[in-house]
């Protein structure tokens, strides 16, 4: 094989990262926007020794999973990788994804794999969006989307399927506001221009919109705060389910989207977001729904709907009842929960509701303080909130002897850290509930837990991203010998 040769392939399956694999010419060769079962003619630009990329050239026999994408402008824009495979196939292929890592990386058996959880609409779903805004030159125009696929080319979005319709109308209306006013936008190779991105969260509960405009400046500049008040109150007069709008202060250099500092310009700072539970055994609490404050920074699940069908598998991880069926009915209280990576406190206050004592660790102080009124706004008081680095927490706790019933970890991409690790084994808590979102560091992750004590039970997939190729995950670990 070499660079620029052109092969028919048949797509076998789908890849980590959303690819396409073929494995028709010995080594896999990688391609982008096919379908498992399609046959296509594939150009390669990248040849190694034990594998290869290409591009398509044309597909020669479509896949029977190939549909037509809801999205106009889905060949071109990177914000979504399989809005032309039908939505089955991908939770298949997901599930299958994690499969692979668990065999290969975790050396486990791939059975303990469940089908994945699909959502009810695979459409409309992201309660959070964050665009990069550019300009055109010559007349000013204001344009924010994504950008394509393994570029910096910005794709002007105006109608997104896989969010609300309210937050299509309130980007439109930001970008010609902000063009009204004059804003200038943010050039990345010279640190000049004001706007850098348009980030929005949406509350299905309540259905409003918090709109965040992130500058390339600092908070105490007074005139610039008046500029972008009358930008944020006639904001507030044109999108009728806007709450508020904030402005979010980074002047620094790179590619991070926000910085530590935000003011409220207009209406509210914050929305609220509730989550209910789907199960009919669930405490009254949990039914009910537990309300989260949301400000500009804070880290939430994006998909509302699936996030209540993740913390009710995570539910049904903690007290080891599948399922949902059964009656209301009085659950035995676990002594002590952790919850490590505790964030706003998404999890800690969903399992107080079976728990004695919650023991919440986070690092990041806004979210900390967030966990905090989330907690003063549902009457919840048996959650203790620890600001400071989980695996210092964890270490401090084995030092004082404390001896947890049940720990759950959500991490972030990297995994546990392996002083965590060493941490979670000594606090020897009977069961482990592991909510992961990527699956090679889980399946390293498992293997070692595996490897001091513990028996991996059930794999739960759940699909909190559908049309991408993420892939969420609750699994559940009990200690042996318990």
């Amino acid at each position: 094989m070499k660079k620029g040769e052109t092969h028919k392939l048949r797509i076998a399956s789908l890849a980590p990262g959303g690819e396409g694999v073929s494995r028709d010419l010995g080594i896999p060769v990688f391609v982008n926007r096919v379908a498992p079962g399609d046959l296509a003619e594939v150009k390669l630009f990248d040849v190694r020794k034990d594998f290869a990329r290409g591009a398509v050239v044309t597909v020669i026999e479509p896949a029977a999973v190939r549909v037509e994408p809801p999205c106009k402008i889905f060949k071109v824009c990177g914000g979504c990788q399989w809005q032309h495979v039908d939505y089955a196939a991908q939770l298949e292929a997901k599930a299958d994804i994690l499969r692979q890592a668990i065999k290969h990386i975790g050396k486990l058996s791939p059975d303990l794999v469940l089908p994945t959880i699909g959502a009810v609409d695979p459409l409309f779903y992201r309660n959070k969006v964050q665009f990069p805004v550019d300009s055109v030159a010559a007349t000013g125009r204001i344009l924010a989307g994504y950008y394509k696929e393994g570029s910096h080319e910005l794709v002007n979005i105006k109608h997104c399927p896989v969010q609300p319709e309210p937050l299509d109308r309130a980007l439109d209306a930001c970008k010609q506001i902000a063009q009204k006013h004059k804003l200038s936008t943010y050039d990345e190779q010279t640190g000049a221009g004001l706007l850098r991105h348009i980030a929005m969260r949406y509350s299905f509960a309540a259905n409003r919109v918090l709109v965040t405009l992130v500058v390339n400046d600092l908070p105490d500049n007074a005139p610039l705060t008046k500029q972008l008040q009358a930008v944020a109150a006639e904001i507030l007069r044109e999108v009728p389910e806007a709450a508020g709008v904030c402005a979010n202060f980074n002047s620094t250099r790179g590619n991070r989207i926000m910085g530590d500092q935000v003011v409220s310009l207009a209406g509210d700072s914050h929305l609220i977001e509730v989550l209910r539970s789907n199960l009919n055994w669930a405490p009254e609490l949990l039914r009910h729904g537990i309300k989260y404050q949301l400000s500009s920074t804070s880290f939430f699940q994006v998909n509302s709907k699936q996030a209540a069908v993740l913390l009710d598998q995570l539910l049904s991880a903690v007290i080891d009842r599948a399922g949902e069926s059964g009656e209301p009915m009085s659950l035995p209280k676990v002594p002590l929960l952790i919850d490590a990576y505790s964030g706003v406190g998404t999890m800690a206050l969903w399992l107080s509701a079976i728990a004695e004592r919650v023991f919440a660790i986070e690092e990041w102080p806004a979210a900390v303080q967030d966990a905090a009124i989330n907690c003063r706004l549902n009457g919840i008081d048996n959650v203790e909130l620890i600001e400071a680095k989980v695996e210092d927490e964890a270490l401090r706790l084995v030092a004082q002897g404390v001896k947890a019933d049940v720990i759950v970890v959500d991490p972030p991409r990297k995994g546990l850290h392996p002083s965590l690790v060493s941490a979670l084994v000594a606090l020897a808590p009977r069961r482990i509930a592991y909510v992961s979102c990527n699956p090679a560091t889980l399946a390293r992750d498992l293997r070692i837990l595996e490897d001091n004590g513990y028996k991996t039970k059930r794999i739960q997939p759940v699909d909190m991203f559908p049309q991408t190729y993420h892939v969420e995950s609750v699994t559940v670990l009990d200690r042996q010998g318990t």
